[in-house]
């Protein structure tokens, strides 16, 4: 079949290796074709250039619901789970999102099973079977999305901003959707959601506004062949984009002061500007140009100014997220301090009056070379990126009309032109009659007369004050305010020193020393050859982390430090270059990357500014604040975030929740903080690794400037705080606290399962082996089929030293305890699928970790980061990959069935050890309360349940008729038109209700029955573990000890050895 290819030149960087074909099929569709030999995994993206814009108004969040079902089956795969299941054989994954323009569609796996997917893939847009069942389980899933994003400040000030936009505008419109404004809207309209979803589906995916990119090791010929025999066969409408007439933001909409009450403890300023379409200039980018210029962080900027003022800890600026063909919008966001809160009409007027002096000096031709400069350079040398990455951003790139081929490669780069009068006119519409302001806090002190719909956020709305708009029209001076001056780190030498290519990368980094005080490390770039350097320090001080209270010393220290250095090097951050400090459990990281030529001088900036630090009030009044608002919005986290939080607190010995920092504020002075700060380099011992365009002496240089700038005396062996890991015996352990935002509406059960010892080799390997063959099932059954919750996954974790844990979590709205069982029940099965797993599959997943392991790194940065991995275990294990490669290919299916029965199956494992919680009782009582019927107490339901007993239960509908006489016989109105949908509703097939009274049947008929406390779990005698009562835990019938002490309990648990390297630490120099 022909295609037409784009013969021009597409202008790829000289840095990349890899190979690009652009074409256009028959029908229309554009797809960009990538070979890379080097990748190990394939990818494709496709974008359907429609989004949410295109929701029709009484279905909003159509286009969201179309991206959903899309996956689940088409007429060539039926089977709902073909298309997750083959890629998850194949070490793949996939996902997809919707933005107001947008529906953007991709997958990855292993290179090697690229045609299969392709061939999945491009069904979905040209059979879908959006069947009924899957429509009414879907609508499901985008309720349960939406709801697990009620409590986030980002999309409830995101809707904020589209419910106060312009009503005519479709960008006003509720773009993730709901069970309401779906499902719901179709029942009062009398009419079927299925059909408007097909109708919105044959309307707007056509092959015309589709663009595709593919990346794999094959040929492009290959490629193309594939692309063209599959994705032809996609209709083509002879459609374009869907267009819309206006502006989200009018006058209408402009001159408005919005107040609103935020979920977490925070203050931002929001001022936005409407701005016309600027996608067109692509050469000048005025809105880079803006954002740069009123985001800078460094002397003269607005930021500094209001930092100085202890008003503000940082800005953003640049359009974000209201942009779309035909308009632009450009937002300039502030992080207010209390005080600042309090001024913000006079953050208002700082901000005005920067812009005041832009449009006074006029665009700057030179300020726009120096970012064209820096462009050029990032692209002349840039680091290559993921595959997905690559493809997803090449892919929406690719629907910007405006864009010639040549320009699609480099289109994230800065500007390449300056056009005076182009900026001049953009920065026109900084005025201050077309803006409106909003301003978020969770402690608003204004009376908020509004509520919105779909998040319930509370907010008022009043004109701008008079007295503060007269100064944004005409705003005061401020003498620290002016423009950027030359920026001294922009890079000179690019020359790559390491000239040698073609032999293979070396593996081990060099050890140059080992002393008392420094073990440094090296490797020089034998991979990439760019001018890129990185460097890796851990400064060991066990002082940082002895206590909460150090631990909130060390955090406010280091917020303090990075807050100085901004102003010192933002313009290193501009260069190219980065920096990172951060506290853990050893002590305090320090981490800087980007072009080597000058990043030993930013180093050094780091680190004297580090170690010389003097706290003042003022700063340190504003920043113990932060550092204290931070962890108390810890609690508004999503409830897996907690649960996986508290599991990795019963698995490390060492770790400070946020409830126990949040107890120590009170004891954190100004004063303790500096004598803190000198007794946190009194004895240190150091790790550091250097790698990239380096010579040996450079790395030397570096640790030699970190030793004398620290001054500190060398930390003795026996005063190291390795972080070890926990132990836990054979069991089962359940631990349940409340979600500590009571507003959150859902919870999360996470099941972790001890199996194996991370240094057993092949235990590690079969643990990796068992997580790919888990994971697709998994999601399927409890997430798709069950559809317990939005956010389910599973996941293996490591702990250094310590056993490994298989994770499976769910986020439900549903019960935790029947959530918990139905998670129980799936591990109770799992044994049935890996025994029936095709030898043909078990040599796929095998396949996949294969690739997985052989995986390269992809830049410097990763590279660096693998090998420091290795350095802070303590094991020194470089050569794991290769290890784990050659016990891979010594593994049967046999050994993968054996592990999973020994540490896995609850019903044979020896060394079974979970923490779960199951409640057959509980887990009845939420699936009746999430379904609406709240007449029973639990006493009723565990009453009812006891009436079973000794039964044999074969029928769930008996049951169900039994358990709805008593809901009706409880109830003040049997005929209450509510009561009457709830019964209707647990009645459905696919009801929780039928699921947990199935679950009771099993219970009683004892296929789930336990012995008394003293039985025998798992073949290993629980006596031993009885002491628990002594620390108010509490054994379950079923054996299982639930606790609700998690500190108490971590106290019973056994600690593992300090790590051991793996071989000689011989360093070059002594």
């Amino acid at each position: 079949m022909p295609y037409t290819e784009y013969v021009g030149d597409l202008n790829k960087s000289p840095s990349d290796s890899r190979d690009y074909r652009l074409i256009r099929l028959p029908n229309g569709l554009v797809a960009m074709l990538v070979h890379n030999p080097d990748e190990s995994k394939a990818c494709a993206v496709l974008d359907v250039n429609v989004g949410s814009l295109a929701d029709p108004p009484e279905f909003q969040g159509l286009a969201h619901f179309c991206e959903h079902l899309l996956f689940m089956g088409t007429e060539k795969y039926p089977n709902e789970n073909e298309y997750n299941e083959y890629l998850s054989t194949h070490g793949g994954d996939a996902n997809a999102y919707t933005s107001l323009e947008d529906t953007c569609y991709y997958f990855e796996l292993t290179y090697d099973a690229l045609e299969g997917a392709l061939d999945r893939f491009s069904q979905f847009f040209i059979s879908p079977l959006f069947t009924a069942d899957c429509t009414d389980r879907e609508v499901r899933a985008v309720d349960s999305e939406h709801k697990k994003n009620i409590q986030s400040d980002m999309w409830r000030q995101y809707q904020l901003g589209k419910e106060l936009s312009n009503p005519n505008h479709p960008f006003s419109m509720f773009a993730t959707g709901n069970y309401d404004t779906l499902a719901g809207a179709a029942q009062r309209l009398g009419t079927d959601l299925r059909s408007r979803l097909l109708e919105f589906h044959a309307r707007y995916y056509s092959a015309d506004i589709m663009r595709l990119v593919v990346v794999g090791r094959d040929s492009l010929d290959q490629l193309a062949e594939w692309v063209v025999n599959k994705f032809s066969h996609i209709k083509s409408k002879g459609l374009t984009k869907p267009l819309f007439e206006g502006h989200p933001l009018t006058s209408n909409e402009m001159g408005k002061l919005i107040w609103l009450k935020s979920v977490q403890q925070q203050r931002l300023l929001d001022l936005t500007f409407a701005l016309p379409d600027v996608k067109p200039y692509y050469h000048t980018k005025p809105a880079q140009y803006l954002g740069s210029l009123l985001g800078h962080e460094g002397r003269g900027s607005i930021l500094a100014c209001l930092k100085k003022r202890g008003w503000a800890t940082g800005i953003t600026a640049g359009c974000f997220s209201m942009s779309g063909e035909g308009f632009d919008t450009f937002k300039i966001t502030v992080n207010l301090t209390e005080p600042g809160l309090e001024h913000y009409a006079d953050v208002v007027r700082v901000v005005f009056a920067y812009i005041q002096l832009m449009l006074t000096k006029g665009p700057q031709q030179w300020y726009q070379e120096e970012l064209i400069r820096i462009g050029e350079i990032e692209y002349q040398f840039m680091e290559k990126t993921g595959a997905v990455s690559l493809a997803s951003t090449l892919a929406n790139t690719m629907q910007n009309r405006y864009l010639p081929p040549e320009h699609l490669l480099s289109d994230g780069m800065p500007p390449t032109g300056f056009d005076k009068e182009l900026l001049s006119w953009v920065q026109g519409f900084m005025a201050a009659d077309n803006v409106h302001i909003m301003l978020a806090s969770h402690d608003v002190e204004v009376n908020l007369d509004r509520t919105e719909k779909h998040y319930g956020i509370e907010y008022r709305v009043d004109a701008i004050p008079s007295e503060l708009m007269r100064d944004m029209y005409q705003p005061p001076t401020f003498a620290e305010l002016f423009l950027p001056v030359a920026n001294e780190f922009i890079p000179e030498n690019l020359s790559v020193k390491n000239t040698s290519r073609g032999a293979e990368p070396v593996v081990t980094p060099a050890l140059l020393r080992r002393t008392d005080s420094l073990e440094l490390w090296f490797k020089q770039d034998d991979r990439f050859f760019l001018p890129h350097g990185n460097v890796r320090i851990q400064i060991e001080t066990p002082v940082a982390y002895e206590s909460a209270l150090n631990s909130v010393l060390t955090n406010v220290f280091l917020q303090m430090l990075k807050d100085t250095l901004t102003e010192l090097t933002y313009d290193a951050e501009m260069a190219g270059l980065w920096f990172e400090v951060c506290d853990n459990v050893e002590g305090i990281q320090v981490h800087v990357n980007g072009f080597n030529d000058k990043l030993l001088r930013l180093l050094q900036t780091v680190m004297e500014t580090l170690r010389g630090y003097q706290v003042e009030q003022a700063q340190f009044e504003v920043y113990k604040h932060e550092v204290q608002k931070q962890l108390d919005n810890v609690r508004h986290m999503q409830p897996h975030s907690h649960a996986q939080s508290s599991t990795n607190f019963l698995n490390q010995s060492m770790m400070w929740r946020y409830t126990d920092k949040l107890a120590e504020f009170e004891m954190v002075t100004r004063e303790r903080l500096q004598h803190f700060i000198g007794a946190l380099f009194e004895q240190t011992r150091v790790l550091m690794l250097v790698t990239g365009n380096f010579e040996e002496a450079d790395a030397l240089a570096a640790g030699k400037m970190t030793l004398a700038v620290l001054g500190s005396r060398a930390l003795p062996d026996y005063a190291r705080r390795v972080p070890r890991a926990l132990l836990h015996g054979a069991g089962r352990f359940a631990w349940q606290a409340r979600v500590p935002d009571p507003e959150n509406g859902n919870s999360c059960v996470v099941m972790s399962i001890y199996a194996g010892q991370m240094a057993d080799m092949r235990e590690r390997v079969l643990l990796n082996l068992i997580s790919l063959v888990l994971k697709e099932p998994f999601f399927d059954q409890l997430r798709t089929k069950e559809q317990l919750g939005y956010i389910t996954y599973s996941t293996g974790r490591k702990h250094n030293g310590g056993q490994m844990t298989l994770r499976l979590v769910v986020q439900s709205e549903v019960s935790p305890a029947f959530v918990a069982l139905r998670i129980a029940r799936f591990v109770g099965e799992f044994h049935k699928q890996l025994a029936q797993m095709t030898q043909d599959k078990f040599e796929s997943i095998v396949n996949s970790l294969r690739v997985l392991l052989e995986k390269k790194p992809n830049n410097l940065f990763e590279e660096s980061g693998l090998l420091w991995k290795h350095l802070n275990s303590g094991y020194y294990e470089f050569d794991m990959k290769a290890r784990d490669l050659a016990t891979l290919a010594e593994l049967h299916k046999t050994d993968l069935v054996e592990f999973w029965d020994r540490y896995g199956n609850p019903a044979m494992a020896a060394d079974h050890t979970s923490l779960m919680l199951p409640d057959v009782v509980i887990a009845l009582h939420g699936s009746l309360e999430h379904d609406d019927v709240r007449t029973l107490a639990l006493e009723d339901v565990a009453a009812f349940v006891r009436t079973l007993e000794g039964t044999v239960v074969a029928d769930v509908d008996a049951i169900l008729d039994q358990l709805i006489a008593l809901v009706l016989a409880s109830a003040e109105d049997p005929k209450d038109e509510s009561l009457v949908q709830a019964i209707i509703k647990i009645r459905n097939p696919a009801s929780y209700v039928r699921t947990a009274l199935a679950m009771v049947g099993e219970w009683v008929d004892g296929s789930s029955n336990c012995e008394s406390d003293e039985r025998v779990i798992n073949n290993t005698e629980s006596s031993d573990r009885d002491s628990l009562c002594n620390i108010g835990a509490v054994k379950a019938p079923n054996g299982a000890w639930i606790f609700q002490d998690e500190a108490l309990f971590r106290t019973t648990l056994r600690q593992s050895g300090a790590p051991v390297p793996l071989r000689k630490l011989v360093p070059k120099y002594t």
